[in-house]
Formats: structure tokens, sequence, C-alpha cells
């Protein structure tokens, strides 16, 4: 056993650097050779275990404690190691023969022979000494007869069997690619060679996709790539010997996912990567970086706090496994974001130990990036101790460097932190031209990503956005805030509809306007803050509210009831500034902090339940709580225009666009639509460009879809049970569409899709229709299918009418947001090709020039809401289509009031050429007077519907 082992480190994708032991890798091999050639196993134990922990990538050490394992007679853990250094470097000869010892050892004469024979394919020894001495060794510490290796072992040599120059090659070649990605031009030709011996070492055809993989992927050609790995992941299944190559090659995808703003689908591919690793028995650094892959991944979906905690306190264990300092910093450093940022009230003072252990154990290491994020995060501690100036003067620092080495996103959030600072700090004019830098960098990043990758982007960025939204506001710049309002909504289906408009300023906005017209545009600052642009035809001002203490109220009246706080603590709970979490009570530093994001995404869900269920008793006072509290929060500030202009124009924020406006009731017990016609739009850029559109005016009235057949109801059991679950449905999702793949059966089976409760009232709602007009076409029962829907569309027939209504079965999307839509029959055996759901992704590739697309069917309106974005669901890919304008639900419906709207509507609009929003308005108002009965007054039947558009 000689100085002959060659070394290769997997070159991964970030950059990482090693906390060396202060000996280096040849102090532990000659410690390690010395006790070889003495006989000293306690010299090469200590020598193969340093080299172990320091170089835990590397599959020397491995080996070599492989070797000492033998001698020593622990054949279990020599196996432990020798699997480990064949994961590492499974076309490399030396773990094979440890392998062959082993087998031979235990009387598996036969593996031993085959493994001996693989590491003669792959030896690059001139001579024959080497590895006879080492059996020799073997045999004079266990006492064992290993003849039979010895004697085949000098036969390869004796009949010249062994090419060490064809080794030599391949050894170059694979060192090569996986440590730089250098393209080896013989590659095929030399695996070739490989895999056609006799006896060949099956592990050739299954590592010759990932080589090629690694290649085109630092050869700029990611889609080869992909396939590539993919090709590896599946030939190499349950190979004890590629456990490490197949987390590595998830690993690469998971990467490239994250950097294609798909999270989702990284989270689920480091998942499996970390799976596959997790079948070896030593931690490394590739394990660290995988599990530091996995944090910057959660951080990315922003959510699975408790996971991104766990993983942190995983990393730690194996920065600890390995004795890393570089990782030690990183789990410090993400253990005190997540306690300094996501934790409880109570866990500030540990989320501030963290960093600063971090911040100080940085300075041990020599990385420059990693010093760098450290000194971001201990900017933060500097924040809260009220240390402005510092914590101004390290981000700036920061952020001249980063720009330096054009790292444009992480500049851009140190600009963004550095806005918040000064906001914190009430220097407004000054946060202004920090949060400009900041979202000048994102809207170059932006510039170089496709529609849903700007999509997934901004939902990242969006804080930023907001900053400066609430900076405007402070300074009364009416004009700059609306144009953020503007981009920070609706620019994903902006890039749908492939216009190069330029974004809507105030001009355009009032030139839109009729004189009685009033446009109210929302943003959310903090939890409960609500910013308003108000525009009328001759006049933009700014209005705003934040009644922190009506929006604690409300929440110690309803949301704390859960809480289940016991009685003797009654009176603390009654200090704004005081909460009861987790078992405790919390007093924050102000009531500010005491309405949380959590607050009031409960406040909109239960809003919607009451109204969904708004005809039972136990709900009514429930109701008129909550319909008073969103009037008195996001339509009181501007009652004076609203009261002064009739007709208003709703383009909603954030979680608003869940929630009827219509329905919200004043200080006079009236709902908003018994004073004021309410419509809403995407935003005045999108709405713009939807009233440009010239549709032909000889166009039929009406093209209706309804009494559709399904399959029984239950005939479809879900197979999905967790939030990972849906995550990896979404996954596949986004690589059948990548691929131009539109049938989902598989996965919506996965997740429960299948057949449905016949619904009577659809087909009398359609019938009623095609009486209406001569033109109007109604397709019914087995000839509703999503095939026949389709070649309607191809064939053009669709664009030939002015309206388009399907009344079904409808669904949205929140976890996977494809899966929007709705259901078309579903013959037995099938509908074909089809998967018969028409779903977002395939309706806005439909091709329509209508006015107005209705969907009679339930919560069509809702779907995945992104910050700076809004709703993406199926008013999206309508207005794609070429639809003007959509109504759709909020919840789900009433077959008898939902037929009556529909048949008043188009009665309205087909026979008096009406407006529908005005109609819509009007039909609402009949509700609410009592007009078809007291029964149908409450806004469970009239107020789920919204119209949407031009």
């Amino acid at each position: 056993m000689k100085n002959w082992i060659k070394f290769a480190v997997i070159l991964l994708l970030v950059s990482v650097s090693n906390a060396w032991s202060q000996k280096t890798f040849d102090d532990y091999y000659n410690n390690y050779i010395d006790g070889y050639k003495t006989n000293d196993l306690v010299k090469m134990k200590a020598g193969s275990e340093g080299l172990i922990t320091y170089f835990s990538d590397e599959f020397a050490g491995f080996y070599l404690n492989s070797y000492y394992q033998i001698l020593k007679g622990d054949l279990n853990q020599a196996q432990a190691s020798t699997t480990q250094a064949m994961n590492i470097q499974p076309l490399m000869q030396y773990p094979y023969y440890t392998q062959a010892y082993i087998d031979c050892l235990k009387g598996n004469t036969a593996n031993a022979l085959k493994n001996l024979e693989w590491a003669m394919q792959l030896s690059t020894f001139q001579e024959a000494k080497d590895i006879v001495e080492d059996i020799e060794k073997i045999e004079s510490f266990t006492k064992k007869d290993l003849s039979v290796l010895k004697k085949q072992w000098l036969a390869y040599y004796q009949a010249k069997t062994v090419d060490v120059n064809k080794a030599l090659n391949l050894d170059n070649c694979v060192y090569g690619i996986l440590t730089s990605g250098t393209e080896c031009e013989n590659l095929d030709t030399q695996f070739a060679q490989f895999s056609s011996m006799k006896n060949a070492n099956p592990l050739f055809q299954k590592m010759l996709p990932l080589l090629k993989a690694v290649t085109y992927y630092y050869g700029g050609n990611a889609n080869e790539s992909i396939k590539q790995f993919e090709n590896f992941i599946e030939i190499s299944k349950n190979d004890p010997a590629l456990y490490s190559k197949r987390s590595y090659a998830l690993y690469f995808l998971s990467v490239i996912k994250n950097n294609s703003y798909n999270s989702r689908g990284a989270l689920v591919t480091i998942n499996e990567a970390l799976a596959e690793y997790a079948k070896l028995p030593y931690a490394s650094l590739a394990l660290a970086n995988m599990q530091m892959h996995k944090i910057l991944v959660l951080k990315m979906l922003g959510d699975k706090n408790d996971e991104k905690l766990q993983t942190a306190f995983q990393l730690e264990q194996t920065a600890k496994n390995i004795d890393n300092d570089y990782f030690r910093v990183k789990a410090y450093s993400s253990l005190g974001v997540y306690y300094f940022t996501e934790g409880q009230q109570s866990e500030m003072a540990k989320g501030t130990e963290y960093i600063t252990r971090a911040y100080n154990l940085a300075k041990t290491v020599n990385d420059e990036n990693l010093t760098n994020e450290v000194n971001e995060n201990y900017a933060m501690v500097k924040v809260k101790q009220g240390l402005y100036t510092d914590a101004s003067k390290i981000n700036e620092e920061l952020a001249q460097n980063y720009l330096k080495d054009k790292k444009y996103i992480d500049a851009q959030n140190l600009y963004n932190n550095m806005a918040f600072i000064l906001y914190i700090r009430k220097d407004y004019r000054n946060a202004i031209i920090e949060f400009e830098k900041s979202i000048a960098l994102a809207e170059n990043i932006k510039k170089e990503l496709n529609a849903k990758q700007k999509l997934e982007y901004m939902n990242n960025v969006s804080g930023a956005y907001t900053g400066l939204i609430l900076c405007y506001k402070e300074t009364n710049q009416t004009d700059k805030l609306f144009d953020l309002q503007e981009r920070t909504r609706s620019g994903y289906l902006k890039e749908l509809l492939k216009n190069n408009s330029v974004v809507a300023n105030v001009k355009d906005a009032q030139n839109m306007l009729k004189d009685d017209e009033l446009l109210l545009t929302y943003s959310i600052g903090k939890p409960g803050e609500i910013i308003i642009t108000a525009i009328t035809k001759n006049k933009a001002e700014i209005r705003y509210n934040y009644p922190i203490d009506n929006l604690i109220t409300i929440k110690k009246t309803y949301t704390d009831r859960i809480k289940k706080v016991p009685s003797d603590l009654n009176p603390y709970m009654q200090d704004y500034n005081v909460d009861y979490e987790n078992g405790k009570l919390i007093r924050y530093a102000n009531k500010e902090s005491n309405f949380k994001k959590e607050d009031l995404l409960t406040l909109v869900q239960w809003t919607r339940d009451v109204l969904e269920n708004s005809t039972k008793p136990e709900y009514q006072k429930p109701q008129a709580d909550f319909l008073h509290f969103w009037y008195n929060l996001v339509l009181l500030p501007v009652q004076d225009l609203t009261a002064q202009y009739k007709n208003v124009i709703i383009s909603a924020s954030s979680e608003l666009n869940y929630l009827p406006f219509e329905a919200f009731i004043n200080p006079k017990n009236q709902y908003f639509v018994s004073t004021n016609n309410v419509r809403y739009i995407p935003n005045v850029t999108v709405w713009k460009m939807v009233a440009n559109r010239n549709y032909s005016e000889d166009r039929k009235s009406v093209i209706a879809y309804g009494g559709a057949q399904y399959q029984p109801s239950g005939n479809v059991k879900a197979t999905v049970r967790t939030i990972d679950d849906f995550y990896q449905i979404s996954d596949a999702v986004s690589k059948k569409l990548s691929q131009g793949i539109y049938n989902f059966k598989p996965e919506l089976e996965a997740i429960g899709f299948g057949g449905a409760k016949y619904l009577e009232g659809t087909l009398k709602e359609v019938q009623y229709i095609g009486t209406l007009s001569n033109d109007a076409k109604v397709i019914t029962g087995q000839n509703m299918t999503e095939s026949n829907f389709k070649k309607a569309n191809l064939s053009g027939e669709l664009k030939q009418y002015k309206n388009l209504i399907i009344s079904t079965h409808g669904f949205t999307g929140d976890v996977i947001p494809e899966f929007s839509g709705v259901m078309f029959s579903q013959p037995n055996g099938g509908d074909g090709k089809e998967d018969t759901f028409l779903l977002a992704p395939e309706i806005a590739k439909l091709n329509l020039n209508a006015n107005l697309t209705i969907l009679s069917a339930c919560s069509t309106g809702v779907g995945k809401l992104y910050g700076g974005e809004g709703i993406n669901g199926l008013n999206t890919s309508f207005l794609v289509a070429g639809s003007n304008s959509t109504m759709l639900s909020l919840w789900s419906v009433d077959d008898a009031s939902t037929a009556l709207t529909m048949q008043l509507l188009f009665k309205n609009i087909i026979q008096n050429n009406a407006k529908a929003n005005v109609v819509l308005n009007d039909i609402k108002r009949a509700f609410i007077n009592g007009d078809f009965g007291e029964n149908v007054k409450s806004p469970k039947f009239w107020a789920p519907f919204l119209y949407n558009g031009r």
C-alpha cells in the first residue's frame, strides 16, 4: 500500500470551504502508511478516521479505514467504509479490492473473485506486488486463507490482462468531468471498451449518463443535462454502489429547478436526494451541502418553517460529525435567522445568540462569501439593538461587494434591507432611494426570466415594492405610488397577453374612466394597513387606513377564541399588547406586533366561511361583524368619494382578492352594492389592453355548455396526503407542461379528482339560455366533452360567439395552481386523449373573441395568490384566451339562485343588449330587496359572482 491514491472531490454547484484541521491530508495519510508498514493498527485507525472526518468527500479515508477494519476483524464496519468509498468513486479500483477481501473472508468466493476482476479492469498498477502484499498482510492478521485471490491476481498479470493505460485514460476522463465539468471527447468510446469486456462491471453503463449530464450542464445545455440526469436516476435505482451518485444527480436537478424558480419541484427533488444519501453510513461535505441547499429552497418557498428549523439542526449535526466550521456557521446563521424573523417573540434572544455565534466563528473561516452572508444577518441584530448607523454601514459595504462581484440578487436584497432600516427610522426620503435601487436591480433580473419565472421571482421580492409604496404614501407621491401598484399586480397576465404596452400611469387611468366612475387601487402594507389610490376623471389622491385597535379587537373577539385562553388570564388579554401563544402570555413591544399576517388570513377565510354558510342562525352575528369590519377597513376611507361616484372599479390586492366588496356593510347597515355599482379589474394596464381589442360585431350571441354527465362520485380515491405529496404532484405537472403534455389523469386521480354528482340545474340553465336567441348554441350531456370543446376551438367555432358560458362543476387549486378548471362529461371508457378536466393551462391556449365568459360553477374566482401579482387562476387564463371579461365565483354556489342569476343576466345581455356588469349589480340589488323571496336575501346567494375585466 503506497502513495498511489489519486483523489477526486465531486464538484458541487455551490462553492464550499472545508474547515480543514490543523493537519493536512498528507499528515493523516502518512500516519496511516506508517502504521501499515509497522503493523500499528492504532496509527492506521487514527490516520483513516482523520481523513474520514476532515476529507469526507474523498474516498481515501473510507478505503483505508475499510482495510484497517479488515485487519482488525470487524467486517461489518469494513463493509460500511467500503460502501462509502465505492459510492464516492464507483469507477476506481480501490473499493473493489476491499470488497473482494470482505467477500472472501465471509466465504463468498464467487463474489470475491467478481469484485477482484472489476478491480483488475480498473487497475493502474504496473505490477501485481502491491495488492499481493495487502492480501498477505490480511492473512497474517486474520489467520485466514486468501490464496484464491492472490493466485487469481497474479494470473491477471501473468496473462497480461491488465491494461494500465486504458484504466488511466478512463480515470483522467472521469476525474476531469466530475471535478470541473471538463468534456471528455472520447467518453462514449472509452465506456464502450469497458462495457464490452468479459464480465464487465455494470456500473460502466449506469455511470455514463451521469457523466454526460455533468458535461452538458457545464457546457450550458440544460435541457439535455436534465434528460441525462433523469436517465441516470432511472437506471441506477436500488444500486447500493450508486446511492451517493444518485443523491448527487438529484441535487443537481434540484438546483436547476430552484434556479428556474420552481421551488416546489426543487424541494421534492432535494428531499429525494437526501433520502438516497440517508442509505449511506457516513456524513460528508456533500450531505452538508445538500442540507444547506434545502434550507435555501425552503426560504424561497416562504413556508414550511418547522422543516426549515429541523433542516438547520440537521446541518448543525452534520457539521459536528465532519468537524467543519464552514457548515457550523451556515447552521448557526440559519437557526439565528429563523428564531429572529420567524420564531415567537420570546425567541428573539435565541436568534441573536445564534447569529452572533455565526458572526464570531465566520471570522476564523477564510471565506469571503460566508463572511458577507453572516454580516448581512448580523446587521439585523444591530437594527434590533437600535444601532441603525452600524447596520446601514454593514449593508452598504456588502451591497458594494455584491455589485462588484455581479451578485445582483444579493445586492437587491441588501438594498431592500437598508431601505427598511431607514423606513423604520421614518427617514422616508432616503428609504425611497434605497428601495428604488433594490427595485431597479429586481427589474433587471426579471428581464432575463420567462413569464412563469417572473411570477415566482416577484413573489419573492414583492416586499421591496410594498416598502416603496409605503414610502410614497408617507411622502404623498400619488403618481409614483400608482405606478408601483400597477407594477405589482397582473404582470404575469400582461406577459401572457404578449403585449408590449408600457405600464399604465394615472393619466392613462383617468382617460379610461367615465365621468361617473371611481377607480380604487388597493395595496396592503403591514397586515391590515390599507393604502388606496383613488382616481376619478379629474383627480387622483392617496387614502390610508390602519385602525390597529379595530384589527386587534376583532382578532380578540373571534380568532383568539380558538386559543382556549384560561379564564384567569382573561384580564391580561384586554391589553392590546398581549397575546396568548403556545400556552403562555406574550407581551409585544408595541400593539402593531399583535396583528400578524396569519391573523389577516384567518379573518379573510372566516369571512368567506360565514358568507358561504350565512343561512345558518349561528353565522348571522359573525357575518354582520365581519362585513362591517371590512367596510370600515377598505371603504370607509373613501366613503366621501363613493357617495359622489356610483360606479366603482376596484383593483384589489393580496388577500382582498378573495372578498366581495359589494357585500361589505356600511354604517347605515346597507350593503355596498345597494348604493354603488361594483366591478373589478386586474389593473389598469391590463384593462387598457383588453379595452383595445376589436372584435367583429357580427358574432353570434352565445355558446353554452351544461348538463355534463360524470362518472359516479367517489370512484377515485386520493392517494396524496401530505403537503410534500402535493409538491411532488406539482413537480410532475410542471414537467408535463414543459413537454407540452396536457393530460393529467394520473395526477388528478392522485389528489382525488374523479367522478361527480350530476347537476340537473346546469342543464336547465343552458337550455333556457338557448331559447333567448336564434343563433344561440347549447351543448349538453355526452356531447359536452373536453375533446369536442377543443375541436370547436381548433375549428374556430368558439371565436364566433360574443358570450361563452360553461355550467358545470368547477374547482381551483392553491397548492397546485394549474389544477384550476371545470369538469366536462366523462363517457364510459374515457374521452380519448383527454382527461375530462379543462384546466387553466389549457384554457389559456384557447382562441376566443368573447365579450364575456361565465363559469356557472363553484369557487372559480379564487386561486393561488402571488405576492406582486395577485390571484393566478381562471380569470387570468380566460383573459389570455381572448375573453374581455369574466364572471367567476368566490365560493360554492347555490343551484337555484345561480340559475336565476344566469337567466336574468343573459336575458338582458342577449335580448336587451345590456352591459353585463350593470345587469349583475341590478340582479344583486333585486336579491337584497327580496324580489326573489325572503329566503335568498343573504349574500350567500348573490355575492359569490364577481365581474372582472372590460
